[in-house]
């Protein structure tokens, strides 16, 4: 008895905790970093940056190879958004903040965004963890590793300064995000071995590794750019 009220005594202490920390993410006094963080979290805003990836993707290896590394890369943005939206979500039954009837009163929220009714786990935090951990492994570039790191949190921080998710929300999709881009990652080097050994691939090797991948960073900051002079419209 005396165990369980110290865990629930636990639980609650770290569910205060997440909602003080959304309180500090959360928001600003000022027009322009909101229009930046709705545009930053918008998927649209993002389709050149998945064209150029693919682009890279497929002018860079060979067509069997390249059709392979595309279908894992549709699987685990597929796996990371169904899980977290279909599974998670619905077992877990928790309020985003702008939802919580108890809380939302202390949210701000830009354009009256709030989200659908539940928020556990961030479906764009387990999205965005996924892409970058597994094209981080697959190109091995330190540079863009660190950017795509970089755009991942960005748009993580822009969930909590919405009000539509909590930090736990998005910890638990990072976590869940990465598993699945290394279960994946996994299951390309060994499906990659196979191919090779029965003929489909011509070299051992991945021709993805340390790749040249300038077009997509080009994209990527020229997209950050065009965000920063667009918000002022």
């Amino acid at each position: 008895m005396i165990r369980f009220e110290k865990e629930f005594g636990m639980l609650e202490y770290l569910i205060d905790l997440d909602k003080q920390l959304l309180l500090f993410f959360n928001g600003s006094d000022s027009w322009y970093m909101d229009q930046v963080m709705w545009i930053f979290t918008g998927r649209l805003i993002w389709l050149p940056l998945v064209l150029s990836l693919v682009y890279l993707i497929v002018s860079n290896g060979e067509w069997r190879e390249a059709l392979f590394v595309i279908l894992l890369i549709v699987l685990v943005a597929t796996f990371c958004d169904q899980i977290s939206s279909s599974f998670f979500k619905p077992l877990f039954a928790r309020f985003r903040p702008a939802q919580d009837p108890e809380f939302s009163d202390l949210v701000k929220v830009v354009h009256n965004y709030r989200g659908g009714r539940y928020g556990f786990i961030s479906s764009h935090a387990a999205n965005a963890a996924g892409i970058v951990v597994f094209t981080s492994l697959l190109f091995r570039v330190r540079f863009y590793t660190i950017s795509v790191f970089v755009w991942a949190l960005i748009n993580c921080y822009t969930r909590m300064y919405l009000g539509v998710h909590y930090p736990g929300d998005i910890l638990g999709g990072l976590l869940l995000g990465t598993s699945i881009a290394l279960l994946f990652y996994k299951g390309y080097r060994t499906g990659r071995v196979i191919l090779y050994n029965k003929g489909f691939l011509r070299s051992a090797e991945s021709p993805y590794l340390h790749l040249n991948v300038k077009p997509v960073l080009v994209v990527l900051y020229g997209t950050y750019l065009f965000i920063l002079l667009y918000a002022f419209v």
